[in-house]
Parts: structure tokens; sequence; C-alpha cells
């Protein structure tokens, strides 16, 4: 099991303990639940047979599980009458040429209190990077006009912005512009590959997600949202419930332009620069501070020790004095002291009055 398999499966866990009856769109080689664990089955525009036929990497053909359905649509209904618990689609509704028909006919398969698990690619870890994100209005004009095919103006998007570096081609606008070029890709059949519509895990809940469900056409609501990362493979994943929709979403963050949210984006990353400025210069001065204290501790050392020895120097002098006049030849001579003092106050007297 590969590392985004396994994250996957972290985030479906959260949501549900796997009883009941499941259902896994395309699972090819890479299930997310297997049958050996859980009562779960497989959907595929392929049974298995031909899936192993046009495999390219027969390392990988023991992976790919026996296929319970396969639909020649996208309105899996029609081949379907169960009821399931939970649903995984992994990479399966960026394809959907009708994505809110699509969600609806798989609301409609599921029991109540049911869980759809969804793991769709950011556009900006695809190849669809310059493509516009798939507009709301989008998504309402293809489910009012029961939209059931690929769109020529997806086929023509791919074909103009489709990031050529993923297949190691150089990108040249003038061959992506050639005219020519995109009419013949439209004779032929939409590569099996291509993207009905383009999300970024930025943006698609406000502007996708929150506003179908606050419109009513799904019954279902948004239990978890993990944005894409490079870490994770480039997908977003999205959690849905069936039941009644409680969507919050305020009229800022549904008509907040790419463009601000972007500029918002830049006003806080030259905050950051500005605060790790601030924080680097701060770091300075406490370095500075910390030399000049280490500086004044030292005098304060040397300053402390010189008042050190010149305590006790005193304290000698001190204890030499107090043993001088404790001695026998100070009491004896004390009578000589003061004569000489009386006669050195005499004299002083005198010669000021001479003076």
């Amino acid at each position: 099991m590969n590392l985004v398999t396994q994250l996957r499966r972290g985030h479906l866990l959260k949501h549900t303990d796997l009883s009941g009856l499941g259902l896994e769109l395309g699972p090819y080689d890479q299930p997310t639940v297997f049958k050996s664990e859980a009562q779960v089955r497989y959907l595929d525009w392929k049974n298995r047979e031909q899936l192993v036929r046009e495999c390219t990497h027969p390392d990988l053909i023991e992976q790919i599980p026996e296929i319970d359905y396969v639909v020649e649509s996208n309105r899996y209904g029609d081949y379907i009458s169960d009821k399931f618990d939970y649903i995984i689609a992994n990479h399966v509704m960026e394809h959907a040429p009708n994505m809110i028909q699509w969600l609806a006919d798989l609301g409609a398969m599921m029991n109540d209190g049911g869980i759809l698990f969804l793991a769709l690619p950011d556009k900006k870890f695809s190849f669809d990077k310059y493509r516009q994100d798939t507009a709301l209005s989008h998504f309402v004009a293809e489910y009012l006009a029961g939209v059931e095919a690929i769109p020529r103006e997806h086929q023509i998007e791919c074909e103009i912005y489709y990031d050529e570096a993923f297949v190691n081609r150089p990108m040249n606008v003038r061959d992506k512009l050639n005219l020519d070029r995109i009419r013949q890709k439209l004779k032929a059949p939409p590569h099996v590959g291509i993207h009905s519509h383009v999300f970024d895990s930025d943006t698609i809940e406000s502007k996708v997600l929150k506003p179908i469900l606050m419109m009513g056409f799904l019954t279902f609501n948004l239990v978890d949202f993990v944005p894409a990362r490079g870490e994770t493979g480039g997908e977003m994943i999205i959690v849905l419930r069936k039941e009644p929709p409680d969507v919050t979403l305020t009229t800022e963050e549904f008509y907040t332009t790419p463009a601000s949210i972007e500029k918002r984006l830049v006003d806080a990353q030259s905050r950051l620069a500005q605060a790790e400025g601030a924080l680097a210069d701060a770091r300075r001065d406490l370095a500075d501070a910390e030399s000049r204290f280490a500086d004044a501790d030292r005098k304060v050392g040397e300053t402390l020790d010189k008042l050190r020895v010149s305590q006790a120097e005193l304290q000698a002098s001190n204890a030499a004095i107090a043993e001088f006049v404790s001695s026998t030849s100070w009491r004896i001579t004390a009578p000589l002291r003061r004569v000489v003092t009386a006669l050195r106050g005499n004299g002083t007297r005198g010669h000021t009055r001479a003076g």
C-alpha cells in the first residue's frame, strides 16, 4: 500500500468504520478498501479482463480486483439498484461532464447518513495548472441543461493550456494557438484522461462546494476538507455526509476574488518578512546586550577582586595597629607622647602670637 492510499484511508476511517455496504469507483490497482476487510464492491467502465489486457505494467496486474459493476455512462443508477453506506471516488469527479448531476446520482445510491469520500487533484499540482478554475455558473448551467458529454469548450481549453512539462515537452505558444491543430484535436474522440473541470483547494470550498449545497441541488453536508499539499500527491480530500445540508457561507467568502486572495497572501508574506526582520534585529540587539553585559560583569568581577584585596590589606593593617596599641611599649611611651603633643600645641600658639 503506497503512501497516498494510506493517507486516504486515514481520512476515510475518521468518518466510517467500513461497516455496511461500500462502493469504490475505478479502483484499478489501488483500492482504498479491500474485499478481505469489508463488504465493498467495485465499479468501472471496464471489467477486469479488459483492464488487465490494457495494463502496461505487468507487476500491477495482480493488484487489479474483479469489477462488480461495469457501467457505460456516468449515470451509475441505471446499472445499480443497491444502496451503499459509503462510496469512495478517487480522481473521478474531475472527469464527470455534469458534476452536480454526478453527485446527485451518487447521493441517490446512498443510505441516509452515508459517507461520500472524494479525492481529486488540485490544479496547481497537475498538468491543469494553467487552466482557470471551473466557475459555479458553469456547473449550474451544465446541470440545468442536462449535459451528458464533455463540452467542446473543455477540449479546447485542455489543448491550449495543457502543461507540456508533464510529458517532457517545451511549451510553445505558437503551437498551442495553432487553429488547425485545435480543429484536428476536436475531430478525434476526447482523451480518456481529460479533466472536464479543474479545482484549486484554496477556493473550492467557498466558490463551488458550499454554494452548490446552499442552492439545494444536493442532500449532503460538507463534514471534512483537507487541502492539497505536495507531500500528499497534490490531491485534496472532500468528505460529504448524506443528510440535509446546513452550510455557512459569508458574502465576503463567496465574492472574494482569487486576485484578492493572492494579494492577501502577498501582504501576509510581506508582514511575515517584516516580522522576521524585526526578530533578526531583536536578536542582534540581544546579542549586543549580552556582550555588553558580559563586559560589565567582567569589570564588576575585577573590581570586586580589587576590593577584596583592599579589604584584606585593611584588615591586616587594622590587626597590626590593634596589636601595636595593645603592646607594652605603647603603654610605657604613653606619657612621653602626651608631653610631645602638649609641646607641639604650645609651639603652635607661640608662633601664632609672634606673627
